[in-house]
């Protein structure tokens, strides 16, 4: 009997744990509106910028995200044009999709983090490099597809290598949105969720395309663009 008793709460346990209840993805529909608003990042005079990571949508996912937990993805500044003195993340942006009239707030922070390659063949979340204070956003008003950015401290270094950035979401509201990706497939080892288990790879629960999520690097440098303005100019005062 005592026995009986031991099983069924180890079960009831064991379906009370978030892992239970993110098997497998399984609501995913296609986005039908456009960008209907967006948290810009803190103001700042900026050079030239470049966006790396996934700036695209195409799917929402729902019924997955619970708030207190955070999100990474993979960032490869060399997909940016050539900038002399290299490119600094300035800030991270994340879709997000509310399907109905809500008026959320979350908490948010972001953060920088060099790349884990233990493995070479699966890059991870390594050491971090910085963090954003936290931020208030919403609420979100009207529904749809939202931008949410988070500007990462001007301290941050630069970034010649790959990185990935993070969003952390340190609470949660009553109307949570659902995650958005580009169209697909989901590529393995480039976006991750730690929900309080460990990091785990989205691909393996069945997401539907990379996250849609990226980060805004700025150019530290003069661009293509100027230096070849520059050099026309001096050779008109020869």
């Amino acid at each position: 009997m005592q026995r009986t008793a031991l099983i069924a709460l180890m079960i009831l346990v064991a379906l009370a744990t978030p892992l239970a209840a993110r098997e497998s993805v399984t609501d995913v529909e296609l986005i039908t509106t456009s960008l209907v608003g967006s948290y810009p990042p803190a103001e700042r005079d900026p050079g030239d910028l470049c966006e790396a990571c996934n700036s695209s949508y195409y799917w929402t996912v729902d019924s997955w995200l619970t708030g207190n937990e955070s999100y990474k993805t993979y960032c490869d500044p060399s997909n940016c044009p050539c900038c002399d003195a290299g490119w600094k993340p300035v800030s991270v942006t994340i879709y997000l999709y509310w399907a109905e009239e809500n008026t959320c707030q979350l908490t948010l922070m972001a953060d920088i983090e060099n790349v884990d390659l233990t493995n070479p063949e699966c890059p991870m979340p390594g050491d971090v490099v910085a963090t954003s204070d936290p931020v208030v956003v919403g609420p979100f008003s009207p529904a749809g597809l939202w931008a949410v950015t988070v500007p990462i401290p001007i301290d941050c270094p630069i970034m010649d290598e790959p990185f990935f950035a993070a969003i952390t979401f340190a609470d949660d509201c009553e109307a949570l949105p659902a995650l958005v990706t580009d169209e697909g497939p989901c590529d393995p080892c480039m976006n991750w969720n730690d929900w309080g288990t460990g990091w785990e790879d989205l691909c393996d629960y069945g997401f539907p395309g990379n996250l849609s999520m990226y980060t805004t690097l700025e150019c530290q440098g003069p661009s293509p663009v100027q230096a070849a303005t520059w050099t026309h100019i001096k050779s008109l005062y020869r």
